[in-house]
């Protein structure tokens, strides 16, 4: 049964721009299921991460952590979702974000934190990691994707230091 649920899950997320991978260790594209028995979680490690503020305006996400903000271009609908997800408000009709979201609490999947981890080619990539009773998810994820589900879950941003440091702008 469990499984079932997450390979519903995994759909529902693949059609809104998140790429399933993963199922047991097994490597589809993107989701990586690890159980909490395992010794280590990598994919739980902030070891060069730093958590982040999240703000936006239309078409812009911004980062801010300590001394610098980085500024991620998107699309104004990815913009207009994060903020009413901020403003913890749902329109005339929910968003896909909040779609979502009322998936995982009814299936009892917890966001626990968002890791974006990598800049390839002018991208960003993202991993939107969940938890559902003693298992891990590690989702591939558009950032903006990623950034929309954890406001609306009141879940952590972290972003790699480095990235940051190298793309984002001194504010001190």
């Amino acid at each position: 049964m469990k499984t079932k649920i997450l390979v519903i899950l995994a759909a529902v997320i693949v059609s809104i721009g998140f790429i399933a991978v993963n199922l047991e260790g097994e490597t589809f594209s993107g989701l990586i299921v690890t159980s909490l028995q395992d010794e280590t979680i990598p994919a739980l490690s902030l070891d060069g991460f730093t958590e982040v503020g999240i703000s936006v305006e239309p078409e812009i996400i911004y980062l801010t952590s300590d001394c610098y903000v980085l500024s991620m271009v998107t699309t104004q609908f990815q913009t207009y979702s994060i903020n009413t997800g901020l403003e913890e408000k749902i329109e005339f009709r929910p968003t896909s974000h909040d779609l979502i979201k009322d998936i995982l609490e009814n299936f009892d999947i917890e966001v626990l934190m968002i890791k974006i981890n990598s800049f390839d080619q002018d991208a960003y990539f993202a991993r939107l990691i969940v938890k559902q009773e003693d298992r891990i998810l590690n989702l591939d994820s558009k950032p903006s994707d990623a950034i929309a589900v954890a406001v609306r879950t009141k879940s952590p941003v972290y972003i790699k230091q480095s990235i940051l440091e190298n793309n984002g702008e001194n504010i001190c």
